[in-house]
């Protein structure tokens, strides 16, 4: 048995030791959820636009707890903790996860969300042959934003990042580089009855947690569709998950899901979709699949025609770019993929020989425009406080609101070229002892190398935006 092979089955048998220990959830949500602190918390009556009896209320709940026993009984039992840990009566926390808090409303000044995703995926061939590149730019609404990281046991450990007020990512990657992230899909005419299930954050750390590869991840997501578990209002969903083989593109309504893989070239796609068979559910008008399809093109004309056809590569700071596009050359009147709305970005580098060790993901913390990708490896075990306590993403989504960014974009540009730079030596330092040294220290001695990179990573960035901010005031 080869060395690569006793490493994978040591991997499988820790586990979510690959990213640690789990964290105190009671500790955590006390320290970290301000929102909730000191609040008599009351689950509301769900969306306006379908109002519900106390009847109806209670039926839809009842069904989502039934599915979260069926699909993720131990985040049931985490509901509990949290109910006890701010003195809620049991059965609180899980009432918000399927409608959500009446108190807890986003601030007034935040923008309407338009819901303008785009994704896109990078196949080996383009990327050098070491990596698959998934991005993807979230418009939303909430604030502030954190790195999540959860390594319950017996369960695939994850990070990725979401709102500070929850454990329910908008993107993530898992310890066998398994990424999992969703766009908006079209309306469709079955609105009235997609009220009953998960909404698309649960769903995205349900397969995070139980899937040790992307086709496992589609297969569960399957499952969950036709329980009738799946919510996301009045439209579909667009799925993209990817491992270090194949990405797959799932659409899908609550009825109908089709998944088809991709495993070579470059593909973006906004929030229209492009399967015929889902298609012919569609209440998409012209002028919104206009509206995508140009956020689309703009994506692939620059990361294609303007990086590929003339560089032979496409990197994440590529990507980097390619996700501040706010203007286009022509006079379009379409939605851009860095739009008004855009709160968070992030490019997974899921690698081809050690996804479980090597992968990583580059993220930003509010619009791209006003923040610096910051490079986090899959191994990440300390995460600084100032992300965890909302003052990190903060910072960046006060700029957001002036329309400013965070550094001067020649500044911006050298200093992502210095934290790629970093986080790619130690990559390959650690991809180096990975082949070279015994099982029992590579794991700990590369997440060692790949953790110190991050640290001074995170140390460059507020140095550069210190100094900064002092050249600035004088």
């Amino acid at each position: 048995m080869n060395f690569r092979m006793l490493l994978a089955l040591s991997a499988a048998a820790v586990g979510s030791c690959a990213l640690g220990k789990d964290i105190d959830v009671a500790q955590y949500v006390k320290k970290y959820w301000t929102r909730y602190h000191n609040r008599n918390i009351e689950v509301a009556d769900g969306d306006k636009r379908w109002p519900m009896t106390p009847e109806i209320k209670a039926e839809r709940l009842a069904h989502f707890k039934a599915m979260m026993l069926k699909f993720a009984p131990h985040i049931v039992e985490e509901t509990y903790v949290i109910d006890d840990a701010f003195g809620w009566k049991k059965g609180t926390y899980l009432g918000v996860l399927r409608f959500w808090a009446r108190d807890v409303k986003p601030p007034k000044d935040v923008p309407k969300p338009e819901h303008e995703c785009t994704t896109w995926v990078t196949m080996d061939n383009l990327t050098g042959g070491k990596s698959i590149l998934i991005h993807k730019n979230r418009d939303s609404r909430g604030r502030p934003l954190t790195i999540q990281r959860r390594a319950v046991p017996g369960k695939h450990a994850w990070i990725g990042n979401g709102p500070q007020q929850g454990f329910c990512p908008t993107q993530g990657i898992n310890d066998r580089g398994v990424a999992v992230m969703m766009n908006a899909g079209d309306a469709l005419p079955e609105a009235e009855n997609s009220q009953n299930g998960f909404g698309v954050l649960m769903i995205c750390r349900i397969l995070l947690e139980e899937s040790g590869s992307a086709e496992e991840a589609v297969k569960l997501l399957e499952k969950i569709i036709y329980s009738d578990a799946h919510t996301h209002v009045e439209c579909g969903s667009i799925w993209f998950i990817g491992d270090n083989k194949n990405v797959y593109i799932v659409e899908h309504s609550n009825r109908k899901l089709f998944a088809k893989k991709v495993n070579s070239g470059f593909i973006a796609r906004a929030n229209a979709f492009h399967y015929p068979e889902m298609q012919i559910y569609s209440l998409r008008n012209y002028k919104g699949l206009v509206n995508h399809a140009r956020r689309e093109f703009a994506i692939r004309d620059y990361l294609v025609n303007k990086q590929w056809r003339n560089n032979g590569v496409i990197t994440p700071l590529d990507n980097a770019a390619a996700s501040r596009i706010d203007k286009y050359d022509d006079d379009a009147k379409c939605a851009v993929p860095c739009g008004k709305s855009t709160i968070s970005a992030t490019t997974f580098v899921i690698d081809k020989e050690y996804p479980e060790y090597l992968s990583s993901a580059c993220m930003v913390f509010a619009s791209p425009k006003s923040s610096v990708y910051l490079p986090v490896p899959i191994t990440l075990r300390d995460i600084p406080e100032s992300i965890l306590d909302g003052s990190y993403s903060n910072r960046s989504f006060e700029l957001m609101d002036k329309k400013a960014p965070l550094l001067p974009a020649d500044k911006l540009a050298a200093l992502e070229k210095e934290l790629y730079a970093r986080h790619e030596d130690a990559v390959e330092k650690a991809r180096k002892l990975l082949r070279t040294s015994t099982l029992h220290t590579a794991q700990s001695d590369a997440a060692k190398i790949l953790n110190d990179a991050f640290a001074e990573n995170f140390r460059t960035i507020e140095n550069a935006v210190k100094l900064n901010q002092a050249q600035a005031a004088k």
